[in-house]
């Protein structure tokens, strides 16, 4: 195991609605404390999931992450199982263990995302929504991007999402 980054790390400070703003297939997020924050340890992200969107089943290699719901409900297929997560409900979905979830309502679900480490993934999901001509990238953009950069940071997309 890696050990943990020893330099002295400076408080923070995030209003709300702050954070560095990236787009993913059919997210918002808001990280409200990224690798750089926290020397590695773990990253904070506040998560928009629009309505029918959700990633497909992937397995993540490098990282674990944690979510815990907000508002709305969130349906999540991790290691075969099916869990509708609703406002206050905490699911951990550790590396190499399939998963996915999906926004199956009609309105904007919000979630809280912690991974750890988060580099990795951070440099990932900065990839995929990179802005197009200052704009958010469209969904077929995204989703090629996620096939062109999963390979290289650890992530295995296993196929369509179940959900």
């Amino acid at each position: 195991m890696m050990p943990l980054n020893d330099t002295p790390l400076a408080p923070k400070h995030v209003a709300p609605g702050g954070g560095a703003i990236l787009h993913g297939p059919g997210d918002i997020s808001y990280i409200k404390l990224s690798a750089a924050d926290t020397g590695n340890r773990l990253s904070f992200t506040e998560y928009h999931v629009e309505p029918g969107a959700g990633p497909p089943l992937h397995v993540h290699t490098l990282e674990d992450e944690t979510f815990y719901i907000l508002e709305g409900t969130i349906s999540f297929h991790v290691g075969g199982n099916r869990i509708e997560a609703t406002p206050g409900t905490t699911l951990f979905g550790p590396r190499n263990v399939p998963h996915c979830f999906k926004n199956n309502t009609s309105r904007v679900a919000k979630m809280i995302l912690v991974v750890t480490p988060p580099k990795n993934f951070e440099d990932f999901y900065a990839g995929i929504g990179a802005p197009v001509n200052g704009k958010p990238p469209e969904l077929p953009i995204v989703i090629e991007r996620i096939g062109q950069l999963a390979p290289k940071h650890g992530l295995t997309i296993l196929g369509p999402n179940p959900l």
